[in-house]
């Protein structure tokens, strides 16, 4: 179903595209597995994602990014409980940052010696897959310079499949409004600006529900009865709703 979903927004030409799903199971909620494993869970998950790419003939020039070096050589090597990993993937596999002296303290842009993922990438790319960047801010950062870089490019923009990059934390407030205030704002408006093209948001507690969408259909939200352990469907939109919204106002 997220192969599917994939393949519509490409042929409809979204360009920045949110994959989102609990990597622990489509019964766990973020939390549920240890950060690492929940990293390698995804892994294999995506893997599977991207083979819709091999079946539209545009894998071998789809790049795809993970977050650091260490990253990018356990998604290649393959990490338990994902042992394949992405060896076997014919397009490139490549990292956001890779982060050092320089580029933790700044001192790379004030000597102008940066080189962000936009200046790497090479024209003879078609497509390209970020891989879970939530662990610092500086990934979601160089995704957005990925993305200006297209913006500025004279071609047309190349789409950006973003998976498990936890993105309502920057929609949202999870961050304090004076937090980094030069870099949210933008990070902010540019996480808005993603289609959710196959997303599964699970929630917890007495009256457990999931926040539900496959591109090109609607958003829904379910409700789970434990007594049948069925799913009914008690709202839907065409906009995405937000979690919040979900939990304080559709589900009580």
């Amino acid at each position: 179903q997220a192969q599917a979903s994939l393949q519509a927004a490409l042929d409809d030409g979204v360009e920045l595209l949110e994959i989102q799903f609990p990597s622990g199971g489509l019964d766990t909620a973020p939390g549920d597995v240890e950060g690492n494993v929940e990293n390698n869970l995804t892994v294999a998950h995506l893997r599977g994602i991207c083979s819709q790419f091999e079946r539209n003939g545009t894998a071998k020039t789809t790049r795809v990014f993970f977050p650091d070096p260490i990253e990018r050589s356990l998604a290649l090597t393959g990490a338990a409980p994902s042992p394949d990993g992405f060896a076997s993937f014919p397009g490139p596999i490549d990292y956001l940052e890779q982060p050092d002296f320089l580029s933790v303290s700044g001192l790379d842009k004030m000597l102008g010696t940066r080189k962000t993922v936009a200046m790497r990438v090479p024209e003879s790319d078609t497509a390209f897959v970020v891989a879970y960047p939530c662990t610092n801010v500086s990934e979601l950062v160089c995704t957005r310079e990925l993305r200006e870089g297209e913006l500025a490019r004279a071609g047309p923009a190349r789409p950006i499949v973003m998976c498990n990059g936890e993105l309502e934390r920057t929609r949202s407030e999870y961050y304090p409004s004076f937090w980094n205030v030069g870099e949210m704002k933008p990070l902010r408006g540019f996480a808005r600006e993603f289609e959710g093209v196959y997303f599964v948001h699970n929630y917890k507690g007495s009256n457990p529900a999931v926040l539900f969408r496959a591109y090109p259909g609607p958003w829904q939200v379910l409700r789970r009865r434990r007594d049948t352990d069925t799913y009914d469907i008690v709202y839907t939109c065409e906009e995405y709703p937000g979690l919040q919204k979900v939990a304080l106002d559709i589900l009580p």
